[in-house]
C-alpha cells in the first residue's frame, strides 16, 4: 500500500469527531482497495457529512460522487476539506425523496446515511439499481446495534444478503466486536463490512 502523505490531511478521529469513521476503518479501506484493480473505478457514496471519509475514497478511485441532504454544513465544509482534490462531484438530495435520477453505473458504493432498517434497506436497492455486474458495498456503523425497533444497518444487510444469493460480505473493517469506537457501548459486530455483489441474478 502507497499511501500519499497527505490522505490524512485534517482528517479527525473518532474521538475528536464522533459522527467520523474510525481511522482504523479508513485505514481497512487503504488496505483493501489500494490496489490495479480498483484505480479506474466509480464510486458513490450515500451520506458525505463532513467529507473525511470521501477524502479517503478520492484516493482509491478515479471518480466518487457523494451525495449529502444538506449542503450547510455538510457539503460545504466538505469541499473546504477537499479543495485539493479534483475528482469528486457533490450532489445536495435527500435520498428518501424521489428518484436518485443517476445516469451512470458504479462500481462500489458506500453506504452511510440514515441508519435504521427501511433506509438503509432503501439504500441498498437503489444503489443496487446502479450497480455495474460486479460491484462493492462499503458499510459504516454495522455492529453498533440499533436505536430502532426493526434494527439498523446490520439487520439491513444481513436481510439483504439472506434473500440474495449475490450479496455477500467478504470482510469486516474497522475496530472489531467489543471494541469501544470512542463513547458508549461495545460494538455487537465489527464497525463496518465490505459486500462483493454480483447482480446477474437481479435480472433473471
Amino acid at each position: 500500500m502507497d499511501v500519499q502523505p497527505n490522505i490524512f490531511k485534517d482528517i479527525p478521529t473518532k474521538r475528536e469527531y464522533k459522527e467520523t469513521t474510525t481511522i482504523k476503518f479508513k485505514n481497512d479501506l487503504l488496505n483493501f482497495f489500494d490496489t490495479d484493480e480498483f484505480k479506474n473505478k466509480k464510486i458513490l457514496e450515500c451520506g458525505t457529512n463532513h467529507g473525511h471519509t470521501t477524502r479517503v475514497l478520492s484516493f482509491l478511485f478515479d471518480k466518487v460522487t457523494t451525495m449529502d441532504w444538506r449542503e450547510e454544513p455538510n457539503l460545504r465544509m466538505a469541499r473546504e476539506l477537499n479543495h485539493d482534490r479534483d475528482n469528486i462531484t457533490y450532489i445536495q438530495k435527500n435520498l428518501y425523496e424521489g428518484e436518485w435520477n443517476l445516469e451512470e453505473k458504479f462500481d462500489v458504493f458506500f453506504i452511510d446515511c440514515v441508519h435504521d432498517f427501511r433506509h438503509v434497506y432503501s439504500d441498498i436497492i437503489n444503489c443496487c439499481n446502479l450497480s455495474n455486474k460486479e460491484s462493492y458495498f462499503i458499510f459504516d456503523d454495522y455492529g453498533i446495534g440499533s436505536y430502532y425497533q426493526e434494527g439498523g444497518v446490520k439487520a439491513a444487510v444481513d436481510k439483504f444478503s439472506e434473500e440474495h444469493k449475490g450479496f455477500n460480505i467478504i470482510k469486516e473493517i474497522g475496530i472489531s466486536k467489543g471494541e469501544v469506537r470512542s463513547v458508549g457501548k461495545p460494538l455487537l459486530a465489527s464497525e463496518g463490512v465490505i459486500v462483493k455483489y454480483d447482480n446477474e441474478w437481479y435480472y433473471e
